[in-house]
């Protein structure tokens, strides 16, 4: 994995690298990225990440040479103590995560890709859930993400039958937020990162964490959570910029703050 932070534009990129193996995923590369999600997390001059794959692919799954190695108990620790951990890290970042999909994602990188808040595509990166074809049920909380981006029988339809979608089916289940021609999606994403990252950080990690919640909770208590996190934004100093920048008629200077 490899791991580089643009401190003057706010960016911090993460890529996998393993492109022999399609960037499958193994347990050093699973502790690299959450080393460099913690320090994104951690660091006020990183105010965006953006995950991308090296080479061909952006991730192949998990890396089942690894992973016959480790037995059943091995594989659930993998899986509780590894996954679920990134997953969550992905998710709560407090800061906007965008995954650009350079080409096809398989098995556990569908879950890498969900978990993050922003997907663009290139037309190559078609969604593999092929779990099926080796006798597996789908992993790193794809069912999950599934289940909430397009609803049961569709998630079902994916999960049963294993069909590669396209990433143009896949954007329009709602699965990835843009897809562009693969050579313009560098570009792309780069526009996105910048823009987030010039975006006042605090408010987008409120939003974030009542967007993840509005799926579970019931009205009343999501209001709670709407009007409590609204009132603490109006004491922020991005807040009180986004104020002056509108009544000045002028673009607004956020500093994540």
């Amino acid at each position: 994995m490899l791991w580089d932070v643009d401190a003057d534009g706010g960016i911090g990129w993460i890529t996998l690298h393993r492109p022999e193996v399609r960037n499958a995923l193994n347990a050093e590369m699973l502790d690299a990225l959450q080393s460099a999600l913690k320090e994104a997390q951690a660091r006020e001059d990183i105010r965006t990440v953006v995950l991308r794959g090296e080479g061909s692919a952006f991730c192949a799954g998990g890396d089942l040479k690894e992973i016959q190695t480790l037995g059943p108990f091995g594989v659930r620790r993998l899986l509780n103590e590894k996954i679920r951990p990134l997953l969550r890290s992905l998710m709560l970042l407090d800061k906007p995560v965008i995954a650009a999909l350079n080409g096809p994602v398989a098995g556990a990188g569908i879950g890498l890709a969900l978990a993050c808040d922003v997907v663009l595509a290139a037309k190559e990166a078609t969604l593999i859930t092929a779990f099926g074809k080796v006798g597996a049920m789908p992993d790193a909380a794809m069912i999950y993400f599934l289940v909430q981006h397009i609803g049961l029988k569709q998630a079902m339809e994916l999960i049963l039958r294993g069909e590669p979608l396209s990433a143009e089916a896949a954007h329009a289940l709602g699965l990835y937020t843009r897809v562009v021609e693969r050579e313009a999606l560098e570009a792309l994403t780069l526009e996105w990162a910048r823009d987030l990252a010039r975006g006042p950080t605090l408010a987008y990690a409120m939003a974030k964490r009542a967007a993840r919640d509005a799926v579970r909770l019931p009205f009343d208590a999501f209001m709670d959570l709407e009007s409590a996190s609204q009132a603490l934004l109006h004491f922020s100093a991005d807040h009180q910029e986004g104020i002056a920048a509108f009544l000045a008629k002028r673009p607004p200077q956020f500093q994540g703050k």
